[in-house]
């Protein structure tokens, strides 16, 4: 078949590209058949024991050659035939629980989600019941073991779900989900836990299950060594030093700063040139309002770019006497630290000191002075009420030691 090309492509490849794409394009219709786990999928191909064993009308009967295909499984899987167990134990299941696909065109138009139809049998009574359910439970429990020793640990823990959710007490399933879970060598502290928790209820309900008692108490020596390593491999991982350095962080902050004020700059530049060059284009053509507008505009801009450098080279920390002045004439002191601060914020940031700048540290300064001004009204207040409390201590102690002294304290007033 693989002499066999089209255009130098083998035939085997194209025909896997093919079924890829048929795969691909039907994925979106077919999301819950391909959530359910394979020994389910597989139920909706029956062969030809499973299809006689469903056409049994009585329990027992249909039960009985269940059993049997249990059975050969068991069989198969003592001689270490484990993909055949697997398909006995799948086929054994079928006869209860499958599933049908009721589109006669499936085979062409392939498997999608509301053309599947689940069945599970209904029994007549509650004994029937019961030995139904243990016969499902015996059943996922071996499909469990074996995918377990087939190292699909996935399927396992899927068998074992299954077998919780017809009976959520089987402490068997509990332990085979936990063994399954700890198993594989990608096992984490996540599944450590998951099986912990199973293996306490395998106990829970169990207490003789010595299996789960070794495992449970392996398992708890085991992660209890593994939070040790953890924390060895771990401990510091965040006081081992810095991941940034908070001096670095600014300067490139500041560096990103100058960046862009320099991309301004040069972005102005280039608009003054092409400014220049349509004033001497307009005046080529005598276009004298439109030159007399641009050109206006274009004084403003220079302008403003010179006040820019000018105002970016002031040390307002070493002023000189005319910047005293001037801004003593604005209100503004110089020598206020915090005023100094604002203006360098301002002179940084590429604020507009004339506006900005001016109005914030006059507005600043008015505050400050007004608070100082409260200050002082409130402290010479308190100032005059010692005083008068004082003088009027002073009277009263010495009205009482003349009262005492039985004398005219109007005639002591007189004499002072």
């Amino acid at each position: 078949m693989d002499k066999i090309d089209v255009d130098g492509t083998p035939f085997s490849v194209l025909m896997d590209r093919a079924v890829k794409l048929k795969s691909f394009a039907l994925s979106k219709h077919r999301s819950h058949y391909d959530s359910m786990p394979g020994f389910y999928q597989h139920s909706i191909f029956p062969n030809d024991d499973v299809l006689a064993a469903r056409s049994l009308c009585e329990f027992n009967d249909r039960l009985g050659a269940a059993k049997q295909m249990k059975d050969e499984g068991n069989s198969a899987y003592r001689e270490g035939r484990l993909h055949d167990a697997l398909y006995k134990y799948e086929n054994a299941l079928a006869v209860f629980r499958f599933i049908e696909n009721t589109n006669p065109s499936w085979k062409t138009e392939g498997i999608k989600d509301r053309f599947i139809k689940e069945i599970q049998y209904k029994c007549k009574d509650e004994a029937e019941t019961q030995e139904l359910n243990m016969f499902l439970i015996n059943c996922y429990n071996n499909i469990a073991i074996v995918c377990h020793e087939m190292k699909d640990y996935i399927l396992s823990v899927k068998a074992c779900d299954y077998a919780l959710l017809v009976d959520g007490k089987c402490d068997k399933s509990f332990f085979l989900r936990a063994r399954s879970r700890l198993t594989p060598l990608s096992s984490g502290a996540v599944e450590q836990e998951a099986a912990l928790r199973d293996l306490e209820m395998a106990l829970r309900f169990n207490p003789r299950n010595n299996e789960a008692r070794k495992l449970l108490r392996a398992t708890k020596i085991e992660a209890k060594f593994q939070r040790s390593r953890d924390k060895h491999t771990f401990d510091g991982l965040f006081t081992r030093g810095e991941i940034y350095n908070a001096q670095e962080l600014l300067e490139a902050k500041e560096a990103r700063i100058k960046c862009k004020h320099k991309n301004d700059d040069e972005a102005k530049e280039r608009d003054i040139i092409i400014g220049r060059q349509l004033v001497q284009l307009y005046e080529e053509r005598g276009m004298k309002a439109e030159k007399a507008k641009l050109e206006k505009s274009l004084d403003a801009e220079m302008l403003r770019r010179d006040k820019n450098v000018y105002l970016s080279n002031i040390d307002f920390r070493n002023p000189t006497g005319k910047m005293v002045q001037d801004a003593k004439s604005m209100g503004v002191d110089l020598f206020d630290p915090q005023t100094v601060q604002l203006l360098e914020k301002l002179q940084k940031n590429g604020g507009s000191f004339e506006t900005e700048g001016a109005t914030c540290l006059v507005e600043k300064q008015k505050t400050i002075k007004k608070a100082a001004d409260s200050v002082k009204r409130q402290s010479y207040g308190w100032v005059c009420y010692r005083t008068v409390a004082c003088v009027f201590l002073v009277l009263l102690s010495a009205g009482l030691f003349l009262t005492m002294q039985h004398l005219d304290i109007s005639d002591l007033i007189q004499s002072i």
